[in-house]
């Protein structure tokens, strides 16, 4: 193991990377662009990103920025793994290409020594399982001191006899055949980096800080409206109030009987009889019988209400075909229901579900998966298993019996918040299934 340090130089020119490093990059990552460009369809667009992405002299800090912008501007959780993943495939190259240690890429890329030992244990133990106790103790970095961290690829092909360059990952590993360009937020994160980073200088605590003032205006905007709708609208009450109860005043008029034809000079006076008032004797009984109940009921009735219900906006399961056998049949509204969804590519004749599902507890949510898996004889579509973990989720690629489709997505739909998106595919279904895909993304 060597423990030499580098000269300034020698550490400058490590850290410059040419066209050519990174075009080798790209083969031995062996994308599967007719999966990445969903069947060529969006091929452009991904070459456009990939060469905008890796600029020819490029340093290691800067690719490192790159990517660290990329996480930024992408937040559903496929695209966020998968720049994840090719980060973590870089820093494994260039660990293998430019016999870098691990202090050195950690100080170069700006990434702590503890993350990039662990991200090339995990790369050397999936190709080596066999070496993984010597691998842990290889790369295990508890302080900066430790001398781990000049370790090298030399240093290991010498000692365990490896092959100059490691198989860039497991056969069944889906990153690279991940349908990133299918996502509109793909299409956004591209014209962002035509904007920012089309040339080599990108100032990654610029664009943050540019992005930290803009929320802060946004917050600020939002408060101004809030405040200026809130007085308009307590205005307005008042101004309603004060015009109504002038309405009410002018409506409200007090009835008083005017006897103008009464002479009020002329008095009138019957003659006293004494008799008459002293043999006039009141009646408690009488009085009792007046019956005052209909002026009881005009005085005390009151005023009879009548209120509208809420309106209550149910969902239905009325977007998905009726019939699932004439389903290639019908034109499906989905995409105009819900925005942002997968676009129809028009090119197939053969309907794809997808399912993007949010949990606080992947783990549980798998579980339940797993059962409907059995329950409904449900299979695997190509040789990654159901269920398998990748970074940021759970991942499902799934033919399912037309006769439970409708049923199966039901039951997937109830076991957290879920969103049903429908798309159509170039090539055909086995006969009597359908190809569901469902991404549990961990929260």
């Amino acid at each position: 193991m060597s423990n030499e340090p580098l000269t300034k130089s020698e550490l400058t020119e490590d850290a410059i990377l040419s066209r050519e490093f990174f075009d080798n990059f790209r083969d031995w990552l062996d994308l599967n662009l007719e999966g990445l460009t969903w069947q060529g369809r969006y091929r452009d667009e991904f070459e456009q990103f990939w060469e905008m992405f890796f600029i020819d002299g490029l340093s290691l800090l800067q690719i490192s920025e790159r990517f660290v912008y990329a996480s930024e501007r992408v937040k559903i959780g496929p695209l966020t793994s998968w720049f994840h993943w090719l980060k973590e495939k870089f820093i494994c190259f260039v660990f293998m290409k430019r016999q870098l240690s691990v202090g050195e890429i950690s100080e170069k890329m700006n990434v702590t020594p503890t993350i990039v030992a662990g991200i090339l244990r995990n790369f050397l133990i999936d190709g080596f399982p066999h070496l993984d106790e010597e691998f842990n103790s290889f790369f295990q970095i508890p302080h900066r001191a430790s001398s781990n961290l000049n370790l090298t690829y030399a240093d290991l092909v010498k000692k365990f006899d490896l092959p100059e360059t490691i198989k860039r990952s497991l056969d069944d590993d889906i990153m690279p055949s991940m349908e990133v360009t299918l996502y509109a937020e793909w299409g956004e994160l591209l014209e962002k980096s035509k904007k920012e980073i089309f040339h080599s200088k990108l100032n990654i605590k610029k664009l943050r800080r540019d992005a930290s003032f803009g929320q802060q205006f946004k917050i600020f905007r939002e408060f101004v409206l809030f405040i200026v709708l809130g007085f308009l609208i307590v205005t307005g009450v008042q101004s309603a109030n004060k015009w109504y109860k002038k309405y009410l005043t002018n409506k409200i008029s007090i009835y008083e009987p005017q006897f103008k034809w009464l002479n009020k000079k002329l008095t009138f006076k019957a003659p006293r009889d004494d008799k008459s008032e002293k043999g006039f004797t009141l009646d408690l009984k009488d009085i009792e019988k007046i019956d005052d109940s209909k002026e009881e009921d005009n005085i005390y009735r009151e005023e009879e209400r009548f209120e509208t219900e809420s309106e209550v906006v149910l969902t239905s399961w009325d977007s998905l075909p009726k019939d699932f056998n004439v389903a290639d049949l019908e034109e499906s509204s989905y995409e105009e229901i819900r925005k942002g969804g997968y676009r129809d590519t028009r090119f197939g004749n053969k309907k794809v579900y997808r399912v993007m599902m949010k949990s606080v507890n992947s783990i549980d949510a798998k579980g339940q998966l797993n059962g409907l898996l059995n329950k409904y004889k449900v299979k695997q579509v190509d040789k990654v298993k159901p269920g398998k973990f990748v970074p940021g989720g759970v991942y499902y690629n799934l033919f399912v019996p037309r006769q439970f489709l409708k049923e199966f997505l039901a039951q997937v739909m109830d076991i957290d918040d879920s969103i049903l998106y429908e798309s159509r595919t170039r090539g055909r279904n086995p006969p009597g299934k359908n190809k569901v895909f469902i991404w549990i993304k961990n929260i």
